[in-house]
């Protein structure tokens, strides 16, 4: 997200303290970004996108926010959209993920940790991948299934 719609953005809580989260820019590859961390618990809040921007794996990045399924196991909820989150696990790592827009919360010291698992070469479990995608499939067809039985039933 660029820095003008960031700080255009409203304030926002983080979901673990309910303390405003704070703005610092990262200098990163590219245009630098601006993250929200927690003064109290230094968790991070990171819109989509940003986690890959910051660890620079497209395979680590990628393996936490696509197919997350569709099931919270979080306990948080989203302090971007208000959405409920997931928990998506990288090694040791449980990072929560929003189920919506995608954006990303690290309790303090995740970031690192994932640095570090990023550096050893993380490899992800297709297993677990092929569930949340096999979830993601079943609810479309499911909310397809809906859309269709609510037309038929509209032009009754």
């Amino acid at each position: 997200m660029s820095r003008s719609s960031k700080q255009a953005r409203r304030e926002i809580a983080c979901p673990r303290c309910w303390v405003a989260l704070q703005q610092e820019e990262v200098d990163v590859r590219g245009p630098n970004i601006i993250i929200d961390v927690c003064p109290s618990c230094g968790g991070i809040w990171l819109d989509s996108g940003e986690l890959n921007r910051l660890l620079r794996d497209r395979k680590l990045s990628s393996y936490l926010t696509k197919h997350i399924g569709t099931q919270s196991k979080s306990q948080l909820v989203c302090p971007g959209c208000g959405w409920l989150m997931d928990i998506e696990t990288a090694e040791e790592v449980d990072v929560d993920v929003c189920l919506n827009c995608g954006g990303v919360w690290l309790d303090a010291g995740e970031l690192e940790k994932l640095k570090e698992i990023s550096s050893e070469g993380f490899e992800g479990d297709e297993r677990v991948k092929a569930e949340e995608r096999w979830e993601e499939l079943m609810q479309r067809e499911r909310e397809s299934a809906l859309a269709g039985l609510l037309r038929r039933l509209a032009r009754r």
